[in-house]
């Protein structure tokens, strides 16, 4: 009610004209079917007074005839006859001029009511005069031998009358031809009238609305160059998305930044995604946008569903740069409760994203720290500070191959398996002591090391990008320094076997809980409250190889292990053991799937290393050596644990560099036991 007495009162002037035009134009129509009625009883009457006169001669020359023939003898019924129908045509004609005499008429007598006076009193006369004629003749006619006084009366009368009635019959047709001229002036000119007021209105409509368009196109002019000032400057993406899903022709200029490309409008905007995210995103907003426009779906309810709340732009970011994020947000247009339209926010979160992923970035390497701290706390002064001091000459040896340039491909080779046994002595040792930043690490710098092991013709350019990974493990190693330097006057140094043994159990409970196995751990050794740098070194890093090994290569899963009528947790055992002449052993047992000979040959001719009989002729001794040499794994898979042919490469060399001796003792489906002796 209020938005249309608003518009009425908006173009009151308008609708009032528009009314008064339509007034005017219906009046003048009606008015000219008034006027054609009226100049079509003018000729009516102008046709009926002729026919008096005519009339009244035609009975006056009937009687005449009628007189002469009675005389005469002759027969009179055709004067009778032509009496008869005179007389008669004179009263029609005389009662149709006194049917429209216009007396009911009051535009008529509005229009000449003086005229219509005159004409009334020429009526009244002619009736006058006619009256007396017409008692003289009503007799004639019923009589079939009139007799001839009555005649002669007639005909007197007639003769005498007839010219008075005819001049007055004429007066009266040359008074209605007269007055119907100045009645069709006056009716002219009242049309014109109106026809020109109709004009003039219509010229005051056109004024009235040629003004109001001007006013309107002036304040859509203002309002448009609004928009376009607002849309060029928002900073946002803004755009409204039509039902059929394309996009409008009013939107912001930054859209097409934002887009990275020109948006056309009427563009569908399922085209536009489909080139901007990811295939899978582009499908799940379709079906997004299509529910969106469903009039019982409130916009507000789905926007925890919405797919494109953040989304990356498809193919950025591969140069190097920070690859952009979009967020697009979705509000309903309605109009009569039905939605016509969703209007359509685009926003660059790039930034957003940015700072949270530094955020995150910051906070995980907060708690990277605080684990560093707390493990540091936690463990032997004196073994972290080993464990330091050895990762440190190992990544300075490692970047010394790095940064040699050796003559021959052949030689990258083994410069690639150095580098592989100073990384997994690093992340057995990270591991060991619980430093599980640089353990990931030194994964994840073996990861890169694969590859190359098993191309058969390394170039130098392609050692580059592990100078660039090797900083990675630095990093760490250097924040595990730092923690250690700040921490170290609060730790409390350990003393004896127990912090180390300690170290090795989280270790075997760590790898059995990544490769979901049941092992126990147990530990026998001997009172020793100084530990020999040759076992302290052995312990650190040789026993950790042998541990991983056993759980990983060693232990079964509980399935198998129930299968082959063994409990479902398996044992891991450390023990650690004087014996004559200063010699320390150090033992690593556990009860899994041992080690088969014949398995180990079928793995060598599997693998294309031997042919069937070169392995039948090795003896068990060979095949046991081979365990040891880079790259040789019994294990499928790869995994952070095992499966790259290091640990036991590892163990080799640290044997050499100790002068230490190894004994393997192992039944298959039974046990394997790796004995390390070492003088103390």
């Amino acid at each position: 009610m209020n938005s249309a007495t608003g518009l009425l009162g908006k173009y009151r002037d308008l609708v009032i004209a528009i009314a008064l035009f339509l007034v005017l134009d219906l009046g003048v129509l009606l008015f000219n079917f008034y006027a054609s009625g009226r100049i079509e009883a003018d000729t009516s009457k102008i046709n009926a007074s002729g026919e008096l006169r005519m009339y009244s001669q035609q009975l006056a020359k009937a009687l005449l005839t009628l007189a002469q023939e009675l005389r005469d003898g002759m027969p009179i019924q055709t004067s009778q006859a032509q009496i008869s129908e005179s007389h008669a045509n004179f009263r029609k004609a005389l009662a149709e001029l006194a049917r429209r005499d216009g007396r009911d008429d009051a535009i008529a007598q509005w229009l000449s009511r003086e005229a219509l006076a005159n004409e009334a009193d020429l009526l009244r006369r002619i009736e006058t005069y006619w009256q007396p004629l017409d008692g003289t003749v009503v007799p004639l006619l019923g009589k079939e031998n009139p007799e001839a006084i009555d005649v002669e009366i007639a005909v007197t009368k007639v003769v005498a009358r007839n010219i008075k009635l005819m001049q007055l019959a004429n007066d009266l047709t040359q008074h209605l031809e007269t007055e119907a001229v100045a009645t069709a002036g006056r009716l002219r000119s009242i049309q014109i009238t109106a026809i020109l007021l109709a004009l003039v209105n219509f010229a005051f409509i056109v004024f009235k609305f040629v003004r109001a368009l001007r006013r309107s196109d002036r304040v859509a002019e203002v309002a448009h160059e609004e928009t376009d000032e607002i849309l060029a400057t928002l900073r946002e993406g803004l755009f409204l998305l039509n039902a059929d899903g394309s996009i409008g022709s009013q939107r912001s200029l930054s859209l097409d930044n934002l887009f990275g490309r020109p948006v056309r409008t009427g563009e569908r905007l399922s085209d536009t995604l489909a080139a901007l995210v990811e295939p899978d995103t582009a499908a799940v907003a379709a079906d997004y946008v299509e529910l969106l426009f469903k009039d019982r779906i409130k916009a507000g309810l789905l926007d925890q569903l919405n797919p494109l709340s953040e989304v990356a732009v498809r193919g950025e970011g591969e140069d190097g740069r920070q690859r952009r994020h979009l967020s697009f947000a979705f509000d309903q247009v309605r109009k009569d409760n039905k939605v016509a339209a969703l209007l359509v926010t685009v926003h660059d979160v790039s930034e957003q994203v940015r700072l949270r992923s530094e955020l995150a970035g910051a906070e995980e390497q907060l708690r990277r720290d605080v684990d560093l701290l707390l493990a540091v706390l936690d463990r032997d002064p004196g073994l972290v500070a080993a464990f330091l001091v050895s990762a440190e000459e190992k990544i300075e040896l490692m970047n010394a191959d790095l940064q040699q340039v050796e003559p021959e491909a052949s030689a990258y080779a083994g410069m690639i398996d150095r580098l592989f046994r100073h990384t997994h002595a690093i992340k057995g040792e990270a591991a060991t002591l619980g430093f599980g930043t640089v353990a990931r690490e030194a994964h994840a710098f073996e990861d890169r090391l694969v590859p190359l092991r098993r191309s058969g013709n390394i170039s130098g350019k392609e050692l580059i990008p592990l100078a660039v990974a090797l900083s990675g493990l630095r990093e760490q190693l250097e924040r595990l320094r730092g923690v250690y330097d700040k921490a170290s006057n609060f730790a409390r140094p350990a003393q004896g076997l127990d912090p180390v043994l300690r170290q090795i159990e989280r270790l075997t409970r760590h790898v059995a809980q990544d490769l979901d196995k049941q092992v126990r751990f147990e530990a026998v050794a001997a009172h020793l409250p100084v530990l020999p740098e040759s076992l302290a070194t052995l312990l650190r890093e040789a026993v950790p190889q042998l541990v991983r090994n056993a759980v990983a290569h060693g232990i079964e899963s509980a399935e198998e292990r129930l299968r082959a009528g063994k409990p479902a947790e398996g044992r891991v055992r450390v023990e650690v053991e004087r014996q004559a002449g200063d010699i320390l052993a150090v033992s690593v047992w556990d009860d899994g799937r041992g080690i088969c000979a014949d398995s180990l040959r079928r793995q060598l001719v599997d693998s294309g290393r031997k042919s069937t009989e070169e392995a039948a002729r090795m003896s068990e001794r060979d095949l046991f050596a081979l365990l040891f040499e880079p790259g040789f794994s019994t294990a499928a898979t790869a995994n952070p644990h095992a499966g790259r042919g290091v640990g036991l490469d590892v163990l080799r060399e640290l044997v050499a560099r100790l002068g230490a001796r190894l004994k393997i003792a192992t039944v298959p489906n039974s046990y394997t036991r790796f004995t390390l002796l070492v003088k103390a």
